[in-house]
């Protein structure tokens, strides 16, 4: 009698170690996409929105920039693919642009919403990547990207 205990003891420890890796993975691979905001104008009307968004979203995809952009921050190897076009075809699937709001201290506000979908354990470079789509973004309107505190 006492072995089947033992036996129990030991195959419900190994359960809930199983478990708890598999949990930790499940977390890892949950989606998380990450964006930045750029406010727009509160008087500006949803439609006029939607244009703008679309318009930066077909700049955003020019096929030239999307591989410079896998160059730059090395995509290639970072998502383990061929080759830069590779790469590039992958953030144009990943690449978004979308009508939103953006919480301030002085209350919500209006934004476009720049960003790039991926899962939690990628959440560092798609950082990056919504970082430098949101600079390129800033030089096609003509203003200059907040400083870096």
């Amino acid at each position: 009698m006492k072995r089947w205990l033992i036996v129990g003891a030991v195959a419900m420890v190994v359960m809930m170690v199983g478990a708890w890796f598999a949990y930790g993975i499940y977390k890892d691979t949950r989606p998380s996409p990450i964006w930045v905001p750029l406010q727009v104008n509160q008087d500006m009307t949803t439609e006029k929105q939607d244009e703008i968004a679309k318009e930066l979203r077909g700049k955003l995809l020019e096929r030239d920039y999307l591989v410079g952009v896998s160059k730059e921050l090395n995509l290639k190897n970072v998502w383990k693919m061929e080759s830069d076009e590779k790469s590039a075809d992958e953030l144009a699937k990943r690449l978004f642009v979308r009508v939103g709001t953006y919480d301030t201290p002085m209350g919500r506000v209006p934004s476009i919403n720049i960003g790039v979908n991926g899962i939690k354990k990628e959440t560092e470079n798609s950082t990056k990547i919504a970082m430098h789509l949101a600079k390129r973004v800033w030089a096609h309107l003509g203003l200059e990207p907040p400083r870096e505190q």
